[in-house]
């Protein structure tokens, strides 16, 4: 049952966030972020074409040196230099267009990432924004959510609490039914769920004041009980202190020793409540204050009221 009552379903926070968020500046957001990304691809692919160039001047540069090497020997011997070969003009080439490609991937780099800058500028005031907007829709959704938790909550209670009380009641009610440990494993199953629902549900510091102020019921409870057991005790209590009482020669009432009954009439010299009486149906001498006559065994209704006191 409690299961149930948990399973009823809370509010939808995806649906509360869209409410309190514009659709257009979550597709800015979205659109931002796929231009983010584009701008880091192309910076990553020029940084790799930046990468090559490099190598091929680095390749074509040595190539020209060792030629122009060639040259500055034949010069210094006296000799006239060949005209370029055709590998010297393709070193020549080679070098000016990655030198050319090489600047111009650097060109490419520094706008891309002006344009990187501009995006993350504005996204972020887009995003401050966006925040703003979803702070507000978390806070109604919050305010939902714990609605929905004090809703269970009082279903949950609504059900152990009355299940407690019963069982509280069939408790002290049937006593002597054999059904009484059934009923007492009811209360203290009862008695361990309500805790823990409000265990589950209520704040920390409420569930501390609760189960203070339950344990002082408790305690009362159990003392109120106690001292009404002792002032008017059940019939079956009383019958046995009496017995007891009258097999150790005390008065019952005010535990005074008394002598051994000599087939007389006798009250108590401390309290004066009649211990032995003479017996209405077989004029034997009783004892007044248990319910038969040793003699006969006739009843009488006299032992459960208040004892009478000797004039």
């Amino acid at each position: 049952m409690l299961g149930d009552i948990n399973d009823q379903e809370g509010p939808d926070q995806q649906l509360i966030q869209n409410k309190h968020i514009e659709a257009e500046l979550v597709g800015r957001e979205s659109e931002f972020k796929r231009q983010a990304r584009e701008l880091e691809r192309d910076i990553a692919r020029q940084e790799e074409i930046k990468t090559n160039r490099q190598e091929s001047m680095s390749v074509a540069e040595r190539t020209w040196n060792q030629f122009g090497q060639e040259r500055w020997r034949v010069l210094d011997s006296g000799g006239q230099p060949a005209e370029l070969s055709t590998t010297e003009e393709e070193a020549k080439t080679l070098y000016q267009k990655a030198t050319r490609e090489f600047i111009e991937a650097n060109f490419k780099i520094s706008d891309l990432q002006q344009s990187q800058h501009t995006i993350s500028l504005e996204q972020e005031t887009l995003d401050r924004t966006l925040s703003i907007q979803r702070g507000a829709g978390y806070s109604a959704y919050m305010t939902l959510y714990r609605a929905h938790r004090w809703r269970v909550a009082a279903g949950k209670l609504s059900f152990v609490v009355p299940l407690f009380v019963l069982a509280s009641w069939l408790v002290a009610r049937r006593r002597k039914s054999i059904y009484h440990p059934v009923l007492i494993a009811l209360l203290v199953s009862s008695f361990l769920r309500v805790g823990l629902v409000m265990e589950e549900h209520f704040p920390s510091e409420f569930f501390k004041y609760v189960g203070i102020i339950a344990s002082v019921i408790i305690v009362l409870s159990f003392l109120v009980h106690a001292l009404r057991s002792a002032a008017t005790p059940k019939e079956d209590v009383l019958l046995r202190r009496r017995r007891e009482a009258y097999q150790k020669n005390c008065c019952p009432e005010c535990a005074y020793s008394v002598p051994h009954e000599e087939g007389k009439t006798m009250a108590c010299a401390a309290c004066g409540v009649d211990l032995f009486t003479v017996c209405d149906t077989c004029d034997g001498i009783r004892h007044e204050l248990l319910p038969n006559c040793r003699h006969c065994g006739a009843q009488s209704e006299r032992w459960r009221g208040v004892p009478a006191v000797a004039p």
